[in-house]
């Protein structure tokens, strides 16, 4: 892999803690009954506080009530426990008992009825580590993944000097591997990873795992636990359930303690901070930051819990999967047309909503797959500053600087919501960077770039709908054009590389012809129709709309100008 920072190992690394029940995991969920205990009784405060009164409380009790009763009327997941209805209805009774003022039933109260809603909430949320099911999926993924591979040599492995290539091989990393394998002892690591397919999760977990680092902590759809197998060993590998269809205040303040504390509790943990996958195909620019906000959160705890020269340190760290084509792209590409421009909420693709599905679709995936590289960013603070080997942070003009500063005011470290939620929205800012930074471009992305960019030239006097509606057999460019063109951006992705802008894979110093084999073979691996064709001496498509997915993966870094 052409890349800063390339570090050669021999895979899978050792861990770097070597007694698993020393893992903050294991001992977070060791711990489970006190633990989920402490995020009850900080959201119970933090509820309070901003609902301060008797009769505030109640109010929001009623908009809670009121945001469940929309979303019980919506179709139900698998996921969701058999007495949704028996148990809100028991809230509406209990809160319409707490509205007759003058013949209130004795002992009930708004915060008892508070404490039930958090304790259904909780008790739904938390996941669970289970070493007997860790080693099982330790043992059984790579014989998994040997069987898929074996099962498909063709595509998987290539032979050169009678050996097999390696899994590793197919799937380089780039990034300062020994660098986050130490400060995963000195600290707590929060890898925040792209989106682009449901492949994602099993992928990142897998090659943390490689890397030799304790098993993380991170949130799931609720669901996926509608899926037996995914169920199974998501709700026994650190996995916590998180449901996007509850937007009241309860919920949401028990989801961001429960990760606030974990992340206290020095629990590893995956944020994927596009909160969603990316329907476009582009890199994520705009992300969710309340998960990310955890864990500025529990800095400045940390800060304020220990002494200075004890606090424990919290490090942030990008990682960019990068796909030559992504399985549900076409499902996803529709959902962002159909969305562009309006403020609603995205409908989730279910491409595996039982095991079977799940299992065709991971067959498909690896049996069908061309390499893909993993990249990881700089290792950041939680304000988002690069930190060195061991833990210190640098600004921008590469000075030494004390993060706790970052949080005292007028020589007192204090709460500040407003400033907390800035640095959150810095480091998110961060991260983006990182994501384009650090994105290795691939041969299929430059070609899908280049032929669209080509098209909108020569259409542009249509806006981008009337474009992705020309029909295909319309859809012509000269081959040698495409050629040159092609050569143009690559040259000034080679520039940007040696800038540090961008990485580019090694097939991108192939000559262009070979560059655009490549592309077109990978790309069309899987889809039943072909993103890019090249019939005799012209270039074209059998899907426009996947070759504007494709293409969108490399916007932002200004290569239109060299259309």
């Amino acid at each position: 892999m052409t890349g800063r920072n390339y570090q050669s190992h021999d895979y899978p690394l050792p861990y770097v803690i070597e007694d698993i029940h020393q893992w903050p995991i294991y001992k977070l969920s060791e711990d489970e009954t006190a633990f989920v205990a402490e995020v009850k009784a900080e959201s119970r405060e933090k509820l309070k506080s901003r609902f301060a009164t008797d009769k505030e409380l109640r109010e929001e009790i009623a908009r809670v009530l009121y945001l469940e009763r929309i979303r019980l009327a919506e179709k139900p997941w698998k996921a969701d426990p058999k007495d949704e209805y028996q148990f809100w209805n028991g809230i509406k009774s209990k809160y319409l008992k707490l509205a007759q003022v003058n013949d209130r039933p004795e002992g009930l109260s708004e915060d008892e009825l508070l404490d039930e809603i958090l304790d259904r909430y909780l008790n739904e949320i938390v996941g669970n580590f289970d070493v007997r099911a860790f080693g099982f999926a330790r043992a059984i993924l790579p014989q998994f993944f040997g069987r898929i591979f074996a099962a498909a040599p063709g595509k998987w492995f290539k032979t050169i000097g009678g050996n097999v290539k390696t899994l590793h091989e197919k799937i380089p990393i780039t990034g300062d591997i020994d660098k986050i394998r130490h400060l995963a002892t000195k600290g707590t690591i929060v890898v925040v990873p792209t989106h682009f397919s449901n492949m994602d999760s099993i992928m990142i977990g897998w090659l943390l795992n490689e890397l030799g680092l304790p098993a993380f902590t991170y949130g799931a759809g609720l669901n996926l636990f509608g899926i037996g197998m995914l169920s199974f060993f998501m709700s026994r590998l650190g996995a916590y359930k998180v449901d996007r269809r509850k937007k009241n205040s309860f919920y949401l303040e028990a989801l961001k303690n429960y990760s606030t504390i974990a992340l206290q509790r020095g629990a590893h943990s995956i944020f994927f901070p596009g909160g969603t996958r990316s329907r476009s195909g582009a890199l994520e620019t705009k992300l969710k930051l309340g998960l990310l906000g955890t864990a500025v959160e529990a800095q400045k705890l940390h800060f304020r819990n220990y002494p200075e020269e004890l606090a424990p340190r919290i490090y942030v760290v990008p990682c960019i999967i990068n796909y030559h084509f992504v399985l549900e792209a076409e499902g996803l590409i529709n959902d962002y047309l159909k969305e562009t421009g309006k403020e609603k909420f995205l409908r989730e693709n279910d491409e595996y909503s039982t095991s079977v599905k799940l299992v065709r679709f991971m067959l498909k995936f690896l049996s069908a797959s061309s390499s893909l590289s993993v990249s990881f960013g700089d290792v950041m603070d939680v304000v988002g500053n690069k930190v060195d080997e061991e833990g210190n942070s640098f600004n921008h003009l590469g000075q030494k600087i004390d993060v706790k500063r970052y949080f005292v005011t007028n020589g007192e470290l204090k709460d500040d919501e407003q400033r907390d939620g800035e640095y959150t929205h810095i480091l998110g800012e961060r991260i983006v960077e990182n994501y384009h930074r650090y994105n290795v471009v691939l041969t299929s992305q430059l070609v899908c770039f280049t032929v669209f960019e080509m098209l909108k030239k020569k259409y542009a006097d249509v806006d981008i709908f009337s474009l992705l509606r020309t029909p295909v057999e319309d859809i012509s460019l000269p081959y040698d054009e495409v050629v040159q063109t092609i050569s143009r951006v690559k040259e000034k992705l080679k520039l940007m590389y040696d800038e540090g802008e961008v990485l580019i894979s090694p097939e991108l110093r192939w000559n262009v012809d070979k560059i655009i084999d490549h592309g077109m073979k990978n790309i069309n691996l899987y889809h039943t129709t072909s993103p890019l064709l090249k019939n005799g001496d012209t270039m074209g498509t059998e899907n426009l709309k996947l070759l504007y997915y494709y293409h969108n993966r490399l916007q932002g870094y200004g290569l239109e100008k060299e259309i």
